[in-house]
């Protein structure tokens, strides 16, 4: 990754903007004439903020569309020449050729990641238009990015380092579609990694270490909300923290308080709703349960949660609506990212050592206890606030709710000191290091104690989430079941090792448990055994045959003694 000091940047932009693929005059598929239209007494019930100035350039006079990625280029490129307690990196580029900035505002001479990780400061990581047709959230960020520039956020950089990515889906900007150009939808590619732009972010998650992370979004307030309900979502903003298998105890309390706390005050005393982000199935129209944000270890909020950072999603009242209430839905999210930035800074010291402290014990628990491999949410009931689509009144409306705040176990197994990827799993390995995992080769042959994964169950299927599909590309995956077996197994060299001791060890048991969705085995990233084996009442110690391990077994290792092992880092 390149970093450029701002003298550097401005010789650099003319270059990098000649590459741009964008039209100079905004973004060429938005179609005004496909925003659905409020009835005005709906519209009176969200004025604009008053007294408020974004100054940037969605708001320019008699500007139709949106922000374009070379009007983004040149306001940030202008931005870097008013303070020197801003540095650009172009961090990636987008499958269409198109620059990811990453800015980064500290009080530090540089910006480098080794200097921000020593200067005693926690780190905020605040990411925007994962999904191309949210255009609020990156609004918000080059306004925030304007303010801290402008010294309008008062001394928060003397605590805090600040990292904005106000556009992570290039290519999904421009077309003004949700996912990214081949199909993914990039907020579901954070443990996978298979698009340049996922792999951009977990970069610099791998290298700044951020401790507070914000992922800001839009949702839509009408289509599947009209289907089932005759009305219209009606919250401002909905949120929700991190909420997925093994997280510390200690982050779930703080991004509950002062976070989640703090970013209500703050909604409430600017008179702008807000609720735990939900959404429904839109395929079944006769089903009007309600969930939260879902539990898997995909999306950019439960990965930075497992990365360790107190993490949020944010969504703003947009989709669908074009530019109708633009500048409250821009106000909502600058607010919060604001109000997060606001109380990473007054927490500063405890931050740094918390982070410290959770590192410590996820390492420290390797080989202790118990983890969930699969969880479910939690039916409950609830009452939400809608409009009615007909009268514009305000709806009060009883639903059946799924929580992710309360995961119940469904499949929980033993912790291990380590986990063993066999010699043809070379791609598993080096997919885990891109996360950041530290990942060791066995360089001496050796015979050791383990437990092996036997294949019960496969079965193809559609990756799901609790709104239905989860994009338009990247869905198809093998369901497997797997049961757990001692083995008495012969090490040779080439091998990979993959300790729990070390801070992200929660990501390594969502990437390498077999039976989620989201993981390795399910996605391709694991060659499964030909076929599945005889289901055990009792697993038996045994040492399998080589041709029992590639047709039954499968190619990952669980150690449940801390066994020595001749490694060298890979």
């Amino acid at each position: 990754m390149k970093c450029f000091t701002r003298t550097v940047l401005s010789a650099l932009y003319p270059c990098v903007l000649g590459l741009m693929l964008m039209p100079v005059s905004g973004l060429a598929k938005y179609d005004p004439a496909k925003n659905y239209q409020e009835m005005p007494a709906i519209v009176k019930q969200f004025p604009a903020p008053t007294l408020v100035d974004m100054g940037t350039p969605a708001f320019a006079e008699d500007k139709k569309d949106f922000t374009s990625q070379k009007e983004m280029e040149d306001f940030i490129q202008q931005l870097s020449k008013t303070t020197n307690q801003l540095k650009v990196s172009i961090i990636g580029h987008s499958q269409k050729g198109k620059s990811i900035p990453l800015l980064i505002f500290s009080d530090s001479n540089s910006a480098t990641p080794e200097i921000l990780l020593k200067n005693g400061k926690p780190t905020v990581l605040i990411i925007a238009l994962q999904n191309g047709d949210e255009p609020a959230p990156g609004e918000a960020a080059l306004a925030y990015a304007k303010s801290l520039a402008q010294g309008k956020e008062g001394d928060v950089l003397s605590q805090i380092n600040v990292l904005i990515i106000p556009r992570a889906n290039p290519d999904g900007a421009e077309s003004f579609t949700h996912d990214l150009a081949n199909g993914i939808n990039l907020n579901r590619d954070h443990l996978l990694l298979r698009s340049p732009e996922s792999r951009a972010i977990a970069n610099v998650f791998n290298q700044y270490q951020p401790d507070v992370v914000l992922d800001s979004h839009e949702y839509s307030p009408i289509g599947v909300w009209l289907e089932k309900f005759n009305a219209l979502q009606r919250y401002d903003a909905m949120f929700q923290q991190a909420t997925t298998n093994n997280l510390p105890a200690s982050l779930m309390k703080i991004m509950d308080k002062p976070f989640r706390e703090n970013i209500v005050t703050t909604f409430e005393s600017n008179g702008l709703t807000h609720s735990w982000y939900f959404t429904t199935d839109k395929a079944n129209i006769k089903d009007k349960t309600l969930s939260m944000g879902g539990i898997e270890a995909d999306t950019l909020r439960n990965i930075a949660g497992l990365r360790n950072s107190i993490s949020f999603l944010l969504e703003s009242r947009g989709v669908g609506l074009g530019k109708a209430h633009y500048a409250r839905r821009v106000y909502t999210q600058l607010v919060a990212m604001q109000t997060l930035v606001k109380t990473a800074a007054k927490s500063s010291s405890d931050l740094i050592a918390l982070g410290k402290d959770i590192r410590r014990e996820i390492a420290n628990e390797a080989g202790q206890g118990a983890m969930v491999v699969k969880g479910q949410a939690t039916p409950e009931k609830r009452t939400i606030a809608m409009i009615d689509a007909k009268t514009a009144d305000g709806v009060k409306i009883n639903v059946d709710w799924n929580s992710s705040l309360n995961i119940t176990p469904v499949i929980t197994r033993a912790r291990p000191y380590a986990y063993l990827l066999a010699p043809t799993e070379k791609k598993a390995a080096q997919h885990l290091q891109a996360l950041g995992v530290e990942v060791y080769v066995v360089n001496q042959p050796q015979k050791i104690k383990a437990q092996l994964y036997s294949l019960a169950q496969r079965n193809n299927a559609n990756k799901k989430d609790v709104s239905g599909s989860v994009s338009k590309a990247g869905n198809k995956i093998v369901q497997v079941t797997t049961q757990v077996e001692e083995t008495d197994l012969a090490l040779t060299a080439g091998y990979y090792y993959i300790p729990m001791q070390q801070p992200l060890a929660n990501l390594i048991i969502a990437a390498l448990e077999p039976e989620s969705q989201s993981s390795f085995a399910s996605n391709g990233l694991i060659n499964l055994p030909a076929k599945t084996s005889a289901v055990k009442k009792k697993a038996t110690p045994k040492t399998p045959t080589a041709s029992e391990i590639k047709s039954q077994y499968l190619p990952i290792y669980r150690l449940q003694e801390n066994a020595e092992l001749a490694v060298t880092l890979m």
